[in-house]
């Protein structure tokens, strides 16, 4: 028994059943697409080869290139229809307990029924979000942001294109996400240094994250001076009045004035909607100022999140939604837990620096019970010297316990 249900530009999914009875999904790529994309690509790039030989258009168009470059690889390795079924065979096994934990549910593979050009795996039956009414569609938005965050901040290994088309709400509350055939690993070092912007956004203490931003490899070390040809403000000060509403915008506030909503307006991230799309608007418009060197992922991990932002922002029901808050959670518990020398030396900034104690202080609002919480927020907010004097009391304590005779 077979039925069409799904037709795209790449491939066909039909519903089918199997010789014993078992439903599953079966994805046919379509023939001689290999060449059309190729061909596809290769005309996209003359055209803007030759739009930036004839108009000049931009000074940083080695960064539309990556962008399309990074497009076009992503969509090749979607080809291979083995490759994807590696890809959920792995996500299954590397997040089984979270995904358990958050009520996500990921399709099994029928390996022997798969091939390069054809996919089968397990049937799911559920509702599109766009078909959800508004305070499920959010509920469903906020699930795959937490999921999101958890790929992103844990084991690195992403799922970078969560559309409409790729999550389903099933009848009992948990979500179905499907599709993985364009994924992304992330650098350590990387992801520690993103846990750590989310907290400092947070805060609003956006100096630190100059430094930030180099550890994520967004900007170019190699140069003393970011600033490209024909700018005279520097990063550090671009950057703060960029993402503290300090710069001339489109919004309109008594007197006549115009400027930019911040992108946290609140201590703890809230009332702010649309904070995350913000701010990938507001670097791609630095990039074009400025010497940005963005992996090549980092695009597609972007993407993923502002597409999950708009689907909760679809929804009338957004008005307690905020993605850095729903990834907080995870980013406070990576900063914690450095692995990488650039990791470490950011929790010592977090915890040897007024700003980087603010900044903790907020990313665990609201998270521990109170008397534990009061002790954490207390520890955070005492002085430099009385928190270096309690780690070296507490350095000391550990160290002469380990010199210490056995009695036994």
């Amino acid at each position: 028994c077979v039925c069409v249900c799904m037709c795209m530009y790449t491939r066909q999914v039909y519903k089918a059943t199997t010789l014993d009875g078992v439903e599953v999904a079966v994805k046919i790529q379509r023939p001689g697409l290999e060449n059309k994309i190729a061909l596809d690509f290769y005309v996209l790039l003359k055209l803007l080869g030759l739009a930036q030989w004839q108009f000049q258009i931009s000074e940083s168009i080695e960064i539309v290139e990556a962008v399309l470059d990074e497009v076009g690889a992503g969509i090749f390795k979607e080809l291979d229809f083995c490759t994807e079924a590696a890809h959920i065979q792995r996500f299954k096994k590397l997040y089984d307990r979270e995904l358990d934990e958050l009520g996500v549910v990921v399709p099994s593979v029928l390996r022997n029924l798969s091939g390069r050009q054809v996919l089968v795996t397990q049937w799911i039956e559920g509702t599109a979000p766009r078909d959800l009414p508004a305070a499920e569609r959010s509920a469903l938005a906020k699930t795959a942001v937490k999921c999101l965050a958890m790929q992103l901040m844990s084991k690195g290994f992403i799922h970078c294109d969560p559309h409409e088309g790729n999550l389903i709400s099933l009848p009992d509350g948990r979500v179905a996400l499907i599709d993985f055939g364009l994924m992304a690993q992330m650098d350590r070092g990387h992801q520690e240094a993103m846990a750590s912007g989310v907290l400092n956004i947070m805060a609003q203490n956006y100096e630190a994250l100059v430094d930030i931003f180099l550890k994520m490899g967004v900007l170019d070390s190699s140069r003393p001076d970011l600033r490209r040809p024909g700018t005279t403000e520097e990063f550090a000060v671009a950057l703060r009045r960029c993402m503290s509403g300090e710069a001339p915008g489109t919004e309109t506030v008594q007197g006549g004035a115009q400027t930019k909503r911040k992108l946290i307006q609140a201590e703890d991230g809230a009332d702010r909607r649309k904070a995350f799309g913000q701010l990938y608007e507001e670097l791609g418009e630095l990039a074009f100022s400025y010497y940005f060197v963005i992996p090549s992922y980092y695009i597609l991990v972007m993407r993923a999140f502002v597409t999950l932002e708009g689907i909760a922002l679809s929804s009338k029901d957004y008005t307690d939604f905020n993605m850095y808050s729903e990834t907080a959670v995870y980013a406070r518990r990576l900063l914690l837990t450095p692995q990488t020398e650039g990791g470490r030396m950011l929790l010592k900034k977090a915890l040897f620096t007024k700003e980087g104690r603010r900044a903790v202080r907020i990313g665990f609002k609201g998270v521990l019970p109170s008397s534990k919480r009061a002790l954490c927020l207390a520890i955070f907010a005492l002085p430099l010297k009385a928190l270096t004097a309690i780690f070296k009391g507490l350095l000391s304590f550990l160290q002469k316990c380990g010199k210490q005779p056995s009695t036994s």
